[in-house]
């Protein structure tokens, strides 16, 4: 004889050990993707510091040069959201159907993953975007 609960335990238990392991390298992949584009966004700023440069003398302001830099990234990730979407879903959508339990998968869960990657890479893109366009245009232009 077993219990029901402990039943279910052990049926799960291989489901609960893929769980903690998404979830590690979930948080993994997040940090290395931020890092990735935290030295992509350096190194485009640094290819762009002239042009900032001019642009502030010109009289842009911090936003303006923050959305500028982040709409080129802004492109990608909504291309990089378009294509993965697709994907995901079939291969979810396959994982779900071995459950004895069926449950749909819902649009919203998409959406909040695009919106959360969306919003990562907006602050990691607008840290370094601020520090370049509060930087001093002088510095920048000075031996040209």
């Amino acid at each position: 004889y077993e219990f029901l609960d402990e039943s279910f335990r052990h049926q799960y238990s291989n489901e609960m050990k893929v769980k903690t392991l998404f979830q590690y390298f979930s948080i993994l992949a997040i940090f290395i993707s931020c890092i990735g584009l935290l030295g992509l966004t350096a190194f485009i700023i640094q290819r762009r510091e002239k042009e900032i440069g001019i642009r502030k003398v010109a009289g842009a302001n911090i936003t303006d040069i923050t959305g500028l830099i982040f709409k080129n990234f802004a492109i990608w990730l909504f291309l990089a959201i378009v294509l993965a979407t697709p994907a995901a879903w079939y291969f979810v959508h396959k994982w779900l159907e071995n459950f004895a339990y069926k449950t749909s998968l819902s649009w919203w869960v998409f959406a909040l993953a695009g919106s959360l990657a969306l919003v990562i890479s907006l602050l990691t893109v607008s840290f370094q975007s601020w520090k370049a366009a509060s930087r001093n245009p002088v510095e920048t232009l000075r031996y040209e």
